[in-house]
């Protein structure tokens, strides 16, 4: 359906007016579809879309940090477009949703000026082993050939053909009599009189403005009918058996980061870290992570929210609904090819290089038999045989194959909430200036963080912006 808003999804939503919330929600595949493909988006993506004001700890700074930091610093200007940028693993999928939640357009190829050049990027302006820029923009796969689906009615990641039941938590189901007996039992209601029934239909903003109430609050249903607010993190908890897990099937070549660690004496505050690249880059390259691979790392994140129940789904309530082929792109979401960094710490997998088959090489044009002519051939000025072949992926980072940040001698100061700068005098005096604590107060004690801490480090930094001083710091309690 169409709106002034462009294309809709419609959900039924069950609400109990008198207490001011949306029991649950009746829909179909699409808009199923929509909220399982939550899971896929990379954090950078989720800090674009909602404008840097995401409030998820410290994601915010990060990315703003990358949007400010020289190029300079970047082992390619391509680095920097990849984090500000990051393409969803499962683009070709989403590019299907009745309604996109990232409006990136993510079926655009990119070749060099050099026609002999059999290689394709997907970022503009990698360079290329033919030695010439990727930056001729050439292709986009129509929508036909990106996800095939068969004409049974089935959605993208679920099965059609069957009503689904949406919690206010986002636990998704397949509609029954019995679910609904429970639902009513779990409320307390006697008097099915009192519910009311009202559909809506989601716009683009809506579902982004859904997707940012399932990340601050457990009743993201209830506010597209009603004012919530969404509860505050408050003071961070952070389990001491956190990552251990983790920890142990992270590689066993990790190796431990060195920072600098400036603090007050009484450890009331951080003020900043000096770090190398090697931090740096492992911190940028959190916005490369899908949500999901974030939720199936450290289980209830963001703590406040509901992803998690969404994600539990897939697996639980969900899961004789969920296309066999697409689980795995839930419930472990990869990152797109090259859009790894140096430590992968959350042990999300990449994607293999991709592969086009065209069935011309002059137009581009991607063809499923080699018998039907291209456009090129019936014009009189290129009246050839099409040329078949195959163009491959390759890494935009060039000759670096995971990094983000160039190595060598390179400090950088992060602060507190994890905003990056390159370290200068008049950097370091500005920090000291804005807290106002006397230098006599503070003291830099040397930290070589390992698998553990940074684990917890990558929790708590989308959960506060107290992200140094609640890991490396005592517990204030």
């Amino acid at each position: 359906m169409l709106s002034n808003g462009g294309q809709t999804v419609s959900v039924k939503l069950f609400i109990d007016k008198e207490k001011k919330r949306v029991l649950f929600a009746e829909s179909d595949k699409d808009f199923v579809d929509i909220l399982f493909s939550f899971l896929t988006l990379p954090l950078g993506a989720i800090a674009r879309l909602f404008k840097k004001q995401s409030q998820m700890g410290c994601l915010d700074e990060l990315y703003k940090s990358v949007d400010a930091l020289g190029a300079e610093h970047f082992q390619t200007t391509v680095c920097k477009t990849m984090l500000l940028s990051p393409v969803n693993a499962a683009a070709f999928h989403c590019d299907r949703l009745k309604v996109k939640v990232d409006d990136a357009n993510r079926r655009v190829f990119y070749v060099s000026t050099s026609k002999n050049c059999m290689n394709f990027s997907p970022v503009a302006g990698g360079c290329c082993s033919c030695g010439n820029w990727s930056c001729q923009s050439f292709w986009e796969c129509p929508q036909d050939v990106l996800v095939t689906v068969e004409g049974n009615g089935d959605g993208l990641f679920v099965k059609g053909g069957l009503k689904y039941i949406v919690t206010d938590d986002l636990q998704v189901s397949p509609a029954s009599t019995s679910l609904v007996f429970s639902l009513f039992d779990r409320f307390g209601l006697q008097e099915q009189a009192k519910i009311e029934e009202t559909i809506l239909h989601l716009n683009a903003n809506k579902i982004t403005s859904l997707l940012k109430r399932a990340l601050m609050s457990k009743q993201a249903l209830t506010w597209l009918c009603f004012e919530v607010s969404a509860a505050s993190p408050g003071a961070v908890n952070i389990d001491k058996q956190l990552g251990k897990k983790q920890a142990n099937e992270t590689p066993s070549m990790f190796t431990a980061i060195k920072i600098k660690l400036v603090h007050t004496k009484d450890e009331s505050c951080v003020l900043y870290a000096e770090v190398g690249e090697d931090f740096v880059d492992m911190i940028f390259g959190l916005l490369c992570f899908p949500l999901g691979s974030v939720t199936k790392t450290f289980g209830q994140m963001p703590p406040n929210g509901c992803i998690s129940t969404l994600y539990a789904s897939v697996d639980g309530s969900a899961r004789g609904c969920v296309k066999h082929e697409c689980r795995h792109m839930l419930v472990s979401p990869q990152l797109a090819p090259f859009f790894g960094c140096s430590k992968n710490i959350l042990q999300a997998d990449e994607l293999p290089p991709r592969s086009l088959a065209f069935g011309c090489l002059r137009c581009l044009r991607i063809t499923a038999t080699t018998e039907k002519p291209c456009n090129c051939i019936l014009q009189p000025h290129l009246a050839r045989k099409p040329t078949y072949g195959t163009i491959n992926e390759i890494n935009p980072k060039s000759e670096y194959p995971r990094a983000y940040i160039k190595g060598g001698p390179r400090n950088f100061l992060v602060t507190n909430d994890l905003r990056v700068i390159h370290f200068s005098l008049t950097n370091t005096l500005q920090i000291l200036r804005e807290a106002r604590i006397p230098k006599e107060k503070l003291v830099e004690k040397e930290i070589a963080l390992n698998k553990t801490q940074v684990l917890k480090l990558v929790r708590v930094a989308l959960v506060t912006r107290d992200a140094l001083g609640s890991v490396l710091l005592p517990s204030k309690e």
